[in-house]
């Protein structure tokens, strides 16, 4: 809207306007921003417009996600099973040669697709 002055506006692209707004108003990614805008408008409202924002949400804020009462899927499948603690054996690359029609050189049983 660059370079247009509001006076130039005619009513129907004063509506796509509001329209706008109001959808970029309904649009909260998380809690956390929906708290923050109506933290900020509880604040500025008085200041700006001389009354109490009203549609503010009653209550506290709940930022409880319910992650403490996950269970672990190992344990439970077998909460008795104990954990290895055996380290492997380094086993050193294959080598090959990329430009070769069979780059792995027999190491597999078939010569690779393509």
């Amino acid at each position: 809207m660059a370079g247009i002055k509001l006076e130039e506006l005619e009513i129907r692209d004063m509506l796509d306007v509001l329209h706008y707004l109001f959808e970029d108003d309904l649009s909260v990614y998380s809690a956390e921003q929906f708290e923050s805008k109506n933290k900020i408008r509880q604040s500025v409202y008085p200041t700006l417009l001389g009354q109490t924002y009203k549609y503010a949400p009653k209550g506290n804020y709940n930022n409880d996600y319910g992650l403490e009462n996950l269970d672990d899927p190992v344990e439970k499948s077998n909460p008795n099973q104990k954990i290895s603690r055996e380290v492997k054996p380094y086993v050193p690359p294959t080598n090959f040669n990329p430009d070769a029609q069979n780059p792995f050189g027999g190491a597999l049983r078939e010569a690779p697709l393509g």
